[in-house]
């Protein structure tokens, strides 16, 4: 029996090269990521709270899209808090399984975050064209934004810890993984991979090519941001003070 699922993220996680394995695999019906964005396939359902705060309604239009349960890539710092609880409470009535995925070094990814946001460069082919152009010396990358940085940092602090209380409160014990288990080392992602279908409940032996799915998606998907992070004038700078923030208070 297999599970239709939300996977629960922040952005700049890997999220979009899981989701879309995960989705290809599925016997659900996959649909356009961050579908709650407000331009997004599910907007609706973000703009009608946003414009009425109507509870009733927030449930009612999420119990509608879910209503062919649609596997769900979720980032919940881009949409209300009212709207990650409805998503939360209706999809586990629907039958869902939930996963997190998240990523240790946090740092990283706000850094790399602040860098898609100066440059535009939020998919591979866009990274790369980036990339070259900053290695031909035809563009330069302009310095992080602290403050900016610090700001979403604590912001998406907040939210994941409102993430794991909402959980909590529901007692649903969700399946969490972090990026690196997945992409820092090949042997150690596809043992991720293979307990994430099993937890969802997909038969990888009936799959013909799965392997050569999860090889790509390991090996083949990645943006590597890292490359052109070095190329940021104030990067140790923004590392360190971002490192900071992240230090926990004595």
């Amino acid at each position: 029996m297999t599970f239709p699922h939300v996977i629960w993220t922040l952005r700049r996680t890997g999220g979009t090269t899981l989701a879309t394995l995960l989705a290809d695999l599925s016997d659900y019906p996959g649909v356009q990521h961050e579908p709650f964005n407000a331009e997004r396939i599910f907007g609706e359902v973000t703009r009608n709270w946003t414009a009425t705060r109507d509870t009733g309604l927030l449930r009612a239009d999420m119990q509608r899209v879910l209503a062919r349960k649609p596997v769900i890539k979720h980032c919940v710092e881009l949409v209300p808090e009212p709207v990650n609880d409805a998503l939360l409470t209706v999809s586990a009535s629907l039958g869902y399984v939930q996963i997190v995925l998240d990523r240790r070094a946090d740092v990283d990814r706000i850094l790399s975050l602040e860098l898609a946001r100066h440059t535009g460069a939020w998919g591979k082919a866009e990274a790369r064209r980036v990339h070259e152009a900053v290695q031909s010396g035809e563009r330069s990358l302009p310095p992080i934004d602290i403050a900016a940085a610090a700001t979403h940092l604590r912001a998406c602090d907040q939210r994941r810890r409102n993430m794991h209380a909402r959980f909590a409160d529901h007692g649903i014990a969700p399946f969490v993984v972090h990026f690196e288990d997945i992409y820092a080392d090949p042997v150690r992602g596809r043992d991720t991979v293979a307990a994430l279908t099993a937890f969802i409940g997909i038969d990888r032996s009936a799959v013909d090519d799965y392997d050569a799915r999860v090889e790509e998606a390991l090996l083949t998907k990645g943006q590597k941001s890292a490359r052109l992070l070095d190329r940021v004038p104030n990067i140790d700078e923004a590392r360190a003070a971002l490192e900071e923030v992240r230090r926990p208070s004595a």
